[in-house]
């Protein structure tokens, strides 16, 4: 079988888990779900996941949605319905689709589980699982293509990834084949590779299954109410009876993982947008066609005013950075307006948010903790303007104000501890 037919609308259908409520994305998932979240100032996180349906010619498509789903059902419809069209996939609309009324899905398996008739009617020979919050580029016909070769009833996308932040994925072992023997959802302790111990091979949340396999599987399971879950249920049950291999998402000429970074908490945000504005960019969205976003409501780009200092930060469009500010290693989404002589630090700005002149954010870590969410790496997320009772203060007065407060923190400490 050819890799356009496994791709084309008798081979494959593609299913992107886009439900979750990212509790620890909080609070930028107050009134969005997760893959609504705005990245790299003109795109939003699951557009990546979209773009690379559209670019490895997948013409079903289907969004499996719960939280604030009508948020992420109304991006789709107004900025990504003419996208599907014109990438040549009007024959197959691109359709997100929630719990049936008084349901809500147990799980990312239970998810599939609930939408079978999607699969029953599509009749595909492969099921694409694929997750809506990561930031990568994957031509999945690649994907699709090992899954073939191996005859492999499951093919799990796996990615070397350090050893200290495994716990957060699910750990496979593979042998020299890539087939999969061992497999464990978010160990204590992951198991290093044998020849890089300080690496493991950590699961990207992306499975391509033979559909009888994955029929099979979600009734045993989730009708059983054995479990709900891929990660914690289905692929450990199948490590021993069933044909699972790995797919190395690797660079074969660099010779060292691809890019993938995993969008779950505030400081993977934060991180993975400072990797779009470094010097040499870990990942470039912005260099060619291949990254597709609807057009934002704002028609006009960031301005930066004379006597601004900006460096190593994103600036999405309709923002406004005032004379004599400064913006460092931040994120300011669409809408945002810096005031005069405003000083911002390694932040997130939601959108629209207006920051008063004279205002400081991330420069006092103590100070910003009791107005703001700050993440555990010390990144501050601004979601509202900024409540001021009184006008804003200078910088010196503020800095007293600051002393203050952290005088006040003190006290309450020794008297507590008396």
């Amino acid at each position: 079988m050819n890799v356009r037919s496994m791709s084309g609308s008798t081979g494959t259908q593609a299913l992107i888990l886009a439900g979750g409520r990212g509790e620890r994305l909080y609070p930028l998932t107050a009134f969005r779900p997760k893959p609504a979240i705005p990245f790299g100032g003109v795109f939003r996180i699951v557009d990546f996941t979209l773009s690379n349906c559209l670019n490895s010619k997948l013409d079903r498509v289907a969004l499996l949605t719960q939280y604030r789903h009508e948020v992420l059902n109304d991006y789709i419809r107004q900025r990504w319905s003419e996208l599907w069209k014109t990438g040549g996939k009007d024959s197959h609309q691109l359709v997100c689709l929630a719990p049936a009324a008084g349901r809500r899905y147990r799980g990312t398996a239970d998810a599939v589980f609930q939408n079978l008739a999607v699969v029953d009617s599509a009749k595909p020979e492969y099921v694409l699982i694929l997750s809506g919050d990561h930031i990568y580029e994957m031509d999945y016909r690649e994907l699709l293509s090992r899954h073939v070769a191996t005859n492999a009833d499951v093919t799990i996308a796996a990615i070397e990834y350090p050893i200290a932040d495994a716990t957060h994925f699910g750990v496979l072992e593979v042998n020299k084949d890539f087939r999969v023997t061992g497999f464990e959802e978010k160990p204590l302790n992951p198991r290093g590779l044998p020849l890089q111990i300080h690496m493991a091979l950590v699961s990207m949340g992306v499975y391509v299954f033979k559909r009888d396999v994955l029929i099979r599987n979600l009734v045993e399971n989730c009708q059983s109410a054995v479990g709900y879950d891929f990660g914690h249920n289905i692929i450990p049950a199948l490590i021993d009876s069933a044909r699972v291999y790995a797919y190395d998402f690797r660079d074969e000429m660099k010779g060292e993982p691809r890019y993938w970074r995993d969008i779950g908490t505030i400081d993977s945000y934060h991180d993975a947008s400072m990797d779009l504005v470094r010097p040499e960019p870990l990942f470039n969205p912005y260099r060619e066609n291949r990254w597709h976003s609807g057009p934002t409501s704002f028609h006009n780009g960031p301005h930066v005013c004379g006597g601004a200092h900006v460096a190593l930060s994103v600036l999405s469009p309709g923002v406004r950075i005032e004379r004599d500010s400064s913006v460092e290693q931040s994120v300011l989404m669409p809408g945002v307006r810096v005031g005069p002589g405003a000083r911002i630090r390694r932040a997130i700005l939601e959108e629209g948010v207006q920051i008063p002149a004279d205002f400081q954010v991330g420069w006092e870590i103590e100070y910003d903790r009791k107005l703001y969410t700050v993440s555990p790496k010390g990144v501050v997320v601004v979601s509202e303007m900024p409540k001021l009772s009184e006008p804003v203060l200078p910088y010196s007065l503020q800095e007293k104000t600051i002393a203050g407060f952290k005088s006040d923190m003190r006290r309450k400490v020794r008297r507590h501890a008396a």
